[in-house]
């Protein structure tokens, strides 16, 4: 019964983000033609976060994919990416403090 359970728990929440990777294009449609999103403003103030970090997909667009369709492809690629990067390390990260809780217990 738990062997169920936990077999089909990471396929469940594994639904749910590739639905909201699908739809996550919804906020930048919904504003399409009023400017940007609220947040993806380029600097607030004098703070501008392109001086410390640049993102592999800036605006969570691919260069030269300007309408809609093509913004929202990547958006849906960004989104795809983001996830696929946090489960990777959420999945190395959780090896190797199991491995070190391993090393501890045994010696």
């Amino acid at each position: 019964m738990v062997d169920a359970k936990l077999s089909t728990f990471p396929k469940k929440w594994l639904a749910i983000l590739l639905v909201l990777a699908v739809v996550s294009p919804i906020g930048i449609l919904v504003v399409w033609d009023y400017g940007d999103a609220w947040g993806e403003w380029g600097e607030v103030g004098e703070w501008a976060p392109q001086q410390f970090w640049n993102a592999p997909f800036p605006d969570y667009d691919l260069s030269g994919w300007e309408g809609q369709f093509m913004a929202s492809l990547g958006y849906i690629i960004s989104a795809l990416v983001g996830v696929v990067a946090i489960i990777v390390v959420t999945y190395l990260l959780s090896k190797a403090l199991a491995r070190k809780n391993n090393d501890d217990s045994s010696g």
